[in-house]
Order: structure tokens, then C-alpha cells, then sequence
């Protein structure tokens, strides 16, 4: 890879990283949604530095032919003032100690994998993680210790709602209220999730699923609620439904999955933002 592919290489991408934040929304894929000027910023940083290195490596190849077309005549050994034959110039930067056996312009071949996210990006794009994460990671989310229990611990659209009314929630904030909430105002309440489908190990029902993200999609946490009263709907396809929560027996803490009885579904098309 010389000095020209590597000024390509930032050039792309930088563009890569423009093309997936400033015309389109693809970069909720992999980051939240505050990153979004900081890819900007990158992208034109990289796109500027790419354009500066091949600009540079084209004046300096010019420089150089312009510097063999004028090597002065070498007179010839032995015999003063007589003018021998023009010599090349990188023969003779070579004999007079310039050369250092190795062309310092050119990276190594390796090199050439930094095409691999433009590829990625341009060519097929990665999607957002779906019912595969699910799967693979065996589980979900676990209770927080018991100290960060109890009603006060909330700030969400059901501490403020009146009774009988619908409640909005993230599936994050309904497995918190779930699992922690001493209180169980989740009790009786209808309330509204949306998420993905994914379905479970034994066939017994299927989850409604939600990926939960601290800053990209590396770090992210698998937040899920049980269905069993609805036939499972197509792996990965998105859903608002809107039920109950089914109160278990016992400890909170003690639930594995906390499961929701459905009441209506109606499929989401295009969700705004993947994650929560």
C-alpha cells in the first residue's frame, strides 16, 4: 500500500462514517444516538487528512520528476572537465549513500484491512443486534442488590399515571419495576412495551426483547419479558403490545423471567431507534 492508498483508505473512511450519520440514521446500529457529532467530527478529520496525504505524495512525485530532468552531467573518472553521460538520479542518490535499501513511502500490506469496515459499511452494512444476541447470551439482565430497592427508586411514565390508565414503558423499566419493586405497583396495570421477537429454547412461548446500551452496541444488555398466551410471531420482527404484568408467587428476586399477559398486539414497522 503506497502513500496514494492510504490517503484513499482515510478518505473512505471518513466517508463511511459521514455517509452513515448525516443523510441516514444507520449509526443507531452501533452507537447511541449523543455519538452522532463525534462521528461527524471524525469523518470530516479523516476525510481532510486523507485528501492532504495524496495531495502531498502527488506534488512530491512531480518534484521528483522534475528533479531527474535537470541532473547535472558527472564528469567521467580520470578525466577532469570531460562530460560523460547523464546518470539516473536514484542510481545516483545509491552510490553516494542516499538509499537505505528500503522504500519508507509504503506501508505494510496489512495494512490493506483498514478497507475492511468501508467494505462493511458500504457493501453490507451490519444490522443492529437481534434475536442472535438474545440467544447467545443464555439470559438476561439480573435484580440490582436489595439496597437499591423500593417505590422511590423509579422515575418512569407509571409513577406518574393515573389509575386505569395505559402506561408506556421500556422493557428496561418494566423488568426493573419487576423485579425490585417492593410495592408491585406493576400489579393490574395495563401497560404498553415494544420490542423485538425471539423465541425460546423449549418452544414454550417467545420473548418480547429489547437491547439496552451504555454507549455501543458492544456493551449491550439483554432486557426480556415472557409470553406464553400468544403464538410466537416471526424471529425478529417488532411488536407494541400492550397486557399485564402476571404476578408471580414469592420473592421477587427469586423469578428467572418475568412474563407478560397479552391483551393486544400490533406490529411495528420501522422502529425509530433499536436499542433503549
Amino acid at each position: 500500500m503506497n502513500r496514494i492508498a492510504q490517503g484513499l483508505t482515510l478518505v473512505l473512511l471518513g466517508a463511511a462514517a459521514l455517509t452513515s450519520t448525516i443523510p441516514t440514521d444507520l449509526y443507531l446500529n452501533w452507537v447511541k444516538a449523543g455519538f452522532g457529532p463525534f462521528l461527524i467530527g471524525a469523518g470530516v478529520v479523516m476525510v481532510v487528512l486523507g485528501v492532504l496525504v495524496i495531495a502531498a505524495e502527488l506534488r512530491g512525485e512531480q518534484q521528483a520528476l522534475d528533479e531527474e530532468d535537470v541532473v547535472p552531467a558527472v564528469a567521467t573518472a580520470g578525466e577532469p572537465g570531460h562530460v560523460g553521460d547523464h546518470v539516473d538520479a536514484s542510481t545516483h542518490r545509491e552510490e553516494h549513500g542516499e538509499g537505505h535499501g528500503h522504500d519508507h513511502s509504503r506501508a505494510p500490506r496489512v495494512a490493506w484491512l483498514l478497507l475492511l469496515p468501508v467494505l462493511a459499511v458500504f457493501v453490507v452494512a451490519p444490522p443492529a443486534l437481534g434475536s442472535y444476541t438474545v440467544e447467545s447470551t443464555g439470559g438476561s439482565s439480573g435484580p440490582p442488590p436489595r439496597d437499591e430497592r423500593g417505590p422511590s427508586k423509579f422515575n418512569d411514565a407509571l409513577a406518574e399515571a393515573g389509575p386505569g390508565e395505559v402506561v408506556e414503558l421500556a422493557i428496561q423499566e418494566f423488568v426493573m419495576r419487576a423485579w425490585i419493586d417492593e410495592e408491585r405497583e406493576l400489579a393490574d396495570r395495563e401497560v404498553e412495551l415494544t420490542g423485538f421477537a425471539v423465541p425460546t429454547e423449549d418452544g414454550q412461548g417467545w420473548y418480547l426483547a429489547r437491547l439496552q446500551m451504555a454507549c455501543c452496541a458492544a456493551d449491550a444488555v439483554v432486557n426480556k419479558v415472557l409470553i406464553t398466551d400468544q403464538p410466537a410471531p416471526e424471529t425478529d420482527s417488532w411488536w407494541r403490545v400492550r397486557g399485564t404484568w402476571v404476578e408471580p408467587e414469592g420473592e421477587l428476586d427469586e423469578v428467572s423471567q418475568h412474563e407478560l399477559a397479552v391483551l393486544e398486539m400490533e406490529e411495528v414497522v420501522n422502529p425509530p431507534d433499536p436499542y433503549e
